[in-house]
């Protein structure tokens, strides 16, 4: 019964790192990232409201430069409120927006991104502010 469980045990380690390769080889990297990233515009919630604290739709399009712009928008009449400008990086899968003095650094951790989308966890300041969905606009 020894010699059963002996087998058994060498039998599951490969299974075991077989499923922790398949499970790391899910992380995009920063430039894989970046490329999707850049002269697109992005749609989507990052916590923006008006003077009266209506929220706002942010659309942020990405250049190579590093800099980017967010048109930002009332959600269901659509109608503009604001353009604001921002410098934007990639380290280690978190991407980075920061809009200035005047607001707080952005930091989208664990981004993770399509064709389509690109998803990751919001923190304002180092606060964690929730999961977000950005969606491309064509």
């Amino acid at each position: 019964m020894t010699k059963f469980f002996k087998c058994r045990n060498l039998l599951i380690l490969p299974v075991l790192f077989t499923l922790l390769i398949g499970f790391t080889s899910c992380h995009q990297d920063d430039d894989d990232i970046y490329d999707h990233l850049i002269n697109n515009t992005w749609l989507g919630d990052l916590g923006f409201v008006d003077r009266y604290n209506i929220p706002l739709e942010s659309g942020i399009t990405f250049k190579r430069n590093n800099f980017a712009f967010d048109e930002q928008y009332y959600y269901g009449n659509g109608g503009y409120y604001t353009t604001l400008n921002l410098s934007w990086w990639m380290d280690y899968g978190s991407l980075y927006l920061d809009y200035g003095s005047n607001y707080p650094l952005l930091e989208i951790r664990d981004v993770y991104i399509t064709y389509d989308y690109f998803e990751g966890i919001l923190y304002a300041n180092g606060y964690r502010e929730g999961r977000i969905r950005m969606e491309r606009e064509y």
